[in-house]
């Protein structure tokens, strides 16, 4: 039995009717409502959450069974087809011709300009005057150093003159010494005989006896005292000789130095760089003006730090002047670096341009290893997106699909490739970023 809802019943309500055991008829049955509510809702998430699980299942199977594909046009991809042949690994460089010797020239004092004797630009000879400066102070320094150093000469040769005759004096007494023994000797031998013949008193024979001993004794000493004035004169006469001949080197660099008053041309050359006007100061150590040596050139290239290890002398470089290739050798590496790059100088090692002047650059291959046969990759802007870690691979049909692969060494032109690709495969090159790293191309 149900009993229906009122209209003004915002929900319908149930009743329950009771069975009534048969034992009991006619007793009367009690009713309860029942809310349908609830049922209703946890109806309602399973089969939600029923859907939602079949739509993540749906979007797996067709992501893990799908490639994704972009259509790019044929304009705007470049191809470039894998090769095999002869791998140079080279960088490019540019070089500068400079002479083969630079010799600069600077104020070793300072001073005003006196004379200008040659101009700029001309051919130089070795020990030829340019300039000559005037400094009073030290031409007046340089007098009266060389008065001090002129004094202390004459004091040591005074020196030395008073030990040659301390020695002379000495010897001399040495002689007298001797000479006056030698006679005491040969009258102490007439004493004897004079003594045993009765005719020399005692006490006289003993007076001349000591005189004798005397004498003997002195000439021990005196023979001592010149040995050790001859070996302190040896000594002495040594430190001696030595200050003079310092005293001789100063005095002639003072005069060396006056000289430097006056700056000569160390070698043959071009003069360049000479920018000095009567009456202008220069200071010491100032750059005066420099010069080349014009009969050899060399390049000096500039070169990035990256590949400080992988340059040493005998490297070879090659360079394209006037429709002929020339050869060039690294021959000197300065191992500064300095804006992350560092310099080498490379010289000609078999007939250079005749039309080279000074100044003139050139784009030059520096070889970093000997030739050998590879299979290469042309270079593009792919690198930057892959790093070389795969590509685009081109088959018959125009589809590019995803290959790994992986570079080697590299050159402005080629890459190395070492695995993933053969010779006569087809790769794009151009940048990948447009492609949102699709599985596959569609090249239309």
């Amino acid at each position: 039995a149900f009993n229906h809802p009122s209209l003004s019943d915002p929900l319908p309500t149930f009743r329950e009717v009771r069975p009534v055991s048969p034992w009991t008829f006619g007793a009367t049955a009690m009713d309860r409502a029942i809310d349908p509510r609830p049922a209703r809702r946890k109806r309602q998430l399973l089969f939600g959450g029923g859907a939602l699980l079949a739509l993540l299942g749906a979007l797996l199977w067709s992501s893990a069974f799908t490639t994704r594909r972009v259509s790019v046009e044929a304009a705007k991809v470049t191809v470039g087809s894998v090769q095999a042949g002869l791998f140079k690994e080279f960088i490019p460089v540019t070089g500068t011709v400079q002479p083969i010797q630079t010799v600069y020239l600077d104020a070793l004092e300072g001073g005003t300009v006196k004379h200008r004797f040659v101009e700029d630009g001309m051919h130089v000879k070795a020990g030829e005057p340019i300039i000559e400066l005037s400094n009073p102070q030290l031409h007046m320094d340089a007098i009266n150093r060389e008065a001090q150093l002129l004094d202390q000469q004459n004091n040591l040769r005074t020196t030395r003159l008073a030990m040659d005759q301390q020695t002379t004096r000495l010897r001399d007494e040495l002689l007298n010494i001797e000479k006056e023994l030698k006679r005491l000797e040969r009258e102490s031998v007439v004493d004897e005989r004079l003594l045993r013949d009765s005719l020399l008193a005692l006490h006289t024979f003993r007076s001349n006896r000591e005189q004798l001993e005397y004498m003997r004794e002195k000439r021990r000493l005196l023979a001592a005292n010149v040995r050790s004035d001859s070996l302190f004169r040896q000594s002495q006469m040594g430190s001696i000789t030595s200050s003079l001949e310092l005293i001789d080197q100063n005095l002639r660099f003072l005069r060396e130095n006056l000289q430097n008053l006056v700056i000569r041309a160390p070698i043959d050359g071009q003069l360049s760089g000479l920018n000095v006007e009567l009456g202008q100061t220069r200071q010491r150590g100032e750059r005066i003006a420099q010069i080349d040596v014009l009969e050899h050139f060399k390049v000096r290239a500039r070169i990035p730090e990256h590949y400080v290890s992988r340059v040493s002398i005998g490297l070879l470089g090659t360079f394209t002047a006037a429709g002929a290739e020339h050869t060039i050798e690294v021959f000197k590496v300065y191992p500064e670096v300095s804006n992350g790059e560092f310099d080498v100088d490379l010289r000609f090692t078999g007939e250079r341009p005749g039309d080279i002047r000074r100044g003139q650059t050139f784009q030059v291959r520096l070889q970093l290893s000997e030739d050998m046969q590879a299979v290469m990759l042309p270079r593009g802007p792919f690198f930057q997106d892959t790093g070389g870690q795969w590509v685009y691979v081109v088959d018959a049909a125009g589809r590019a699909v995803k290959r790994a692969v992986k570079l080697g060494r590299q050159n402005p032109d080629m890459y190395e490739v070492l695995e993933g690709l053969e010779p006569g495969d087809r790769v794009v090159t151009s940048r990948y970023a447009a492609f949102n790293d699709a599985d596959e191309l569609v090249i239309q």
